[in-house]
């Protein structure tokens, strides 16, 4: 099944990409609940060890949603102001390998303010159930994998959210089109894979800087 591309640079050498990714996705996630869409993937076509990228890309195989996504107001206001480029709408080059970007919930779930959540909420639950309350016996330690986040923001609890996404390698030819609302695969049951852009987004970048 033939897919669809197109890719943001992130123009500003200063700017934030865990910020700028996480108002991309935003985007995104608005555009396909009013659509009640699904089956648009998210990828990060400069990840690094060191950062989550000065880029974001969007895949599907259906183009015509992929235009109406790349005309939303927040893309064509950043990009008419210098700080997006935006890519046309294209076909996925053949020969390209697969790469699966993953939310991780349970990353959260290693860090201070979580591990403070998880023992109030587990010292009310033993207090319910007439026990007394061992916070030893919770254990935290976890070895975490490489990941990056992306900096996100809920209108209906107006409150500051992380994703954690990891990358992972894809079996070669093994498409899957099953995101969550965030396009992002998930550890179990969302799969989705997306093309990997890195050769076709520094060509770009190469272009431009000519």
């Amino acid at each position: 099944m033939k897919r669809y591309f197109f890719t943001i640079d992130f123009l500003l050498p200063d700017s934030d990409p865990e910020l700028l990714a996480g108002r991309s996705i935003s985007v995104l996630h608005g555009f396909l609940i009013r659509r009640g869409l699904n089956g648009i993937g998210v990828s990060f076509p400069l990840w690094s060890q060191d950062s989550i990228g000065q880029a974001i890309g969007f895949t599907s195989t259906d183009a015509e949603s992929l235009c109406s996504l790349c005309s939303q107001p927040y893309f064509e206001s950043m990009s008419l102001n210098g700080f997006f480029n935006l890519s046309e709408v294209a076909p996925v080059p053949d020969g390209l390998g697969e790469v699966r970007f993953v939310r991780n919930q349970g990353i959260a779930k290693c860090f201070v303010g979580e591990q403070r959540r998880r023992l109030a909420r587990a010292k009310r639950r033993a207090e319910a159930r007439g026990e007394v309350f061992d916070p030893k016996r919770l254990s935290f330690e976890r070895e975490l994998e490489h990941f990056h986040r992306a900096v996100m923001y809920s209108q209906s609890k107006e409150q500051r959210f992380i994703l954690h996404v990891q990358k992972e390698q894809a079996k070669e030819g093994a498409f899957s089109f099953e995101f969550n609302h965030y396009g992002l695969a998930t550890k179990e049951q969302q799969r989705g894979t997306v093309p990997e852009l890195r050769s076709v987004i520094t060509q770009s970048l190469r272009e431009n800087n000519k």
